[in-house]
């Protein structure tokens, strides 16, 4: 029997009874922020990108605290405000929305040549909308700018206290920056690289350093806490905040635990601390004294080892293909504090972005940003802001990352079911929520030309099928706008 496991128990639960009265950081300011300061068929080839390291050598203590990137600012606003070749949905478009009683006033497209030039279509196209996921576009297009496609998150291990023989006197300090897809091989690395170092047994405490990052607590959007979507970001996610681990029962029963539920940290810490037991004590048999703990790094700490993520063109594949909300959190609050400083918030990231946007020439007035995720009730975009920073991203250096990270029509992602006819001449992202239906990207129509396409869609009345009505839009682009008619209505 596995005398580790059953203490394990004992000590997680003592471990996070202490950890619960820990104080949740504060943010400094709740709710919305502005953005404001105070590959397809027939593509040309994308400008280059300007060379840049924008990440840092992470082998120091201060290894994340990079320099902001150079932002300035374009000047005038480049974005298109003309009219369209058609500025009301064309009859037969009106019509299928009709046909699913919804208004077509509620429906925001915006259909531009990706190249530029005069919109096929601008219909409904400046209102402000609720985007859904396809907000995590706005967010990933910002990293690329911001962080740069090589960046790479660190998470470091240090320790605290003298060694004697095999036994360290103090505590061991595992520190994240915001990797957002840091896991149990990412972990395991870590540990292992502490008991190269000489080290069996800990004398003091396991403590957790998530000070990167400064996030209030949160209720969900729908009050589903325990679904994986609405998990909450952290400067040491592991897991997603998703991990199950095995314990042996005194009766010598195999219990498997998996404390999935994202709803507050001490569902994290268990998570964390649960495995470092599994593989610290259980799989390289080492021991610890005490517990678990939550707090800042302590000066005089020695760095052991720095674990770096995979790069951010790799990471938003996810983020984007498979709408991962967390990891588009984790986006925004890693722009915050690399351009303002840590510890990250979501004021900080909103900032960010509206840098890197306005260093692109878009400025956008009705850009909202939340959490960055789309998650949420209060982000806003109109349908053109959405269609115009897809033209920009389409003749940018970032071309080829962000385009490649979206679902591509008929064949993968959340779009894999959508369109089989037009299987492989789209790349889109998707957004969903009550009320909500929005698919911004980009299509080769048959003649070869590649349009943005950019739908929001918002409607009380709305329902799974309105994404037909789109799918209407989406073919009518592909044949070449061929019913040009549009009423008047």
């Amino acid at each position: 029997m596995l005398n580790w496991r059953i203490t394990a128990l004992t000590v997680l639960s003592m471990s996070l009874a202490a950890c619960s009265s820990q104080p949740a950081p504060q943010n400094a300011a709740a709710g919305q922020s502005t953005y404001s300061d105070d590959v397809l068929q027939s593509s040309p080839t994308p400008p280059r990108r300007p060379s840049q390291s924008n990440y840092a050598n992470h082998n120091n203590a201060s290894g994340a605290q990079q320099q902001p990137a150079n932002l300035a600012s374009a000047g005038g606003d480049k974005t298109f405000r003309g009219e369209g070749r058609l500025n009301r949905f064309p009859d037969n478009i009106a019509n299928s929305l009709r046909l699913r009683g919804l208004a077509e006033q509620n429906m925001g497209a915006y259909i531009r040549p990706a190249s530029g030039g005069q919109p096929l279509l601008t219909a409904y196209a400046d209102t402000p909308r609720n985007p859904a996921s396809t907000m995590k576009l706005v967010t990933t297009y910002s990293a690329l700018g911001v962080l740069g496609p090589d960046y790479r998150w660190p998470t470091e291990i240090y320790t605290m206290g003298n060694l004697a023989g095999d036994t360290l006197q103090g505590d061991v300090i595992i520190k994240g920056y915001g990797n957002p897809d840091f896991r149990e091989g990412d972990f395991r690395q870590l540990l292992q690289a502490l008991r190269a170092r000489g080290v069996r047994n800990i004398a003091g405490n396991f403590v957790i350093d998530k000070t990167y990052f400064s996030v209030p607590n949160q209720g969900s959007i729908d009050g589903n806490e325990g679904a994986a979507y609405n998990a909450l970001p952290e400067a040491l996610l592991y897991n997603e905040r998703g991990s199950c681990y095995e314990m042996r029962g005194k009766a010598g029963q195999i219990q498997r635990i998996c404390p999935i539920a994202p709803r507050n940290s001490n569902d994290l810490n268990a998570n964390l601390f649960g495995d470092f037991w599994r593989i610290w004590v259980g799989e390289m048999g080492g021991r610890v004294g005490g517990g678990l703990q939550v707090a800042g790094l302590p000066g005089g700490a020695q760095l052991v080892h720095t674990h770096h993520s995979t790069p951010l063109r790799n990471v938003i594949v996810e983020i984007n293909k498979d709408s991962n909300n967390v990891m588009a959190r984790q986006l925004l609050l890693s722009m915050g504090a690399k351009q303002h400083g840590a510890p990250g918030t979501t004021q900080k990231g909103a900032s960010a972005v509206g840098q890197f946007l306005e260093s692109r020439g878009l400025r956008f007035s009705n850009l909202r940003i939340e959490n960055g995720s789309g998650l949420s009730r209060s982000e806003r975009i109109s349908a053109r802001e959405m269609g115009e920073m897809l033209v920009d991203i389409y003749n940018s250096p970032y071309r080829d990352e962000l385009m490649s990270s979206m679902a591509v029509l008929g064949v993968d992602g959340t779009v894999k079911n959508r369109m089989k006819n037009l299987a492989g001449r789209g790349k889109f992202k998707t957004g969903t929520l009550r009320d909500v239906r929005a698919l911004a990207g980009y299509l080769t129509a048959a003649n070869g030309q590649p349009y943005v396409i950019s739908i929001l869609h918002n409607d009380a009345n709305i329902r799974a099928t309105a994404k037909e009505a789109h799918d209407d839009l989406v073919e009518w682009v592909y044949f070449g706008g061929q019913n040009n008619v549009a009423s008047a209505r």
